[in-house]
């Protein structure tokens, strides 16, 4: 899995609010990939909790405090989320 691969399910995400709820509601990591798995794309757990940790690492505490779910971390993580 490729960082390009996680940014093309979120791209899908974002035009798509139902897939959004489902991912909002994902209660872990191994939820996120069977997910994205299902809507055809191949995401690698640890390459995700990689990506994830570097970003969040960085992103200031109001973003984080706004965060409620491991999908709400994803979709902020790349972007594909208004609430920052």
């Amino acid at each position: 899995m490729s960082v390009a691969n996680l940014e093309a399910f979120l791209s899908k995400v974002a035009g798509d609010s139902a897939l959004r709820d489902k991912l909002q509601a994902a209660a872990g990591v191994d939820d996120i990939v069977s997910l994205a798995a299902t809507h055809g794309h191949d995401l690698d757990k640890a390459a995700i909790l990689r990506a994830h940790a570097e970003t969040l690492a960085k992103a200031p505490e109001h973003a984080l405090g706004k965060i409620n779910s491991w999908g709400d971390a994803l979709m902020h993580c790349f972007g594909a989320t208004d609430a920052d």
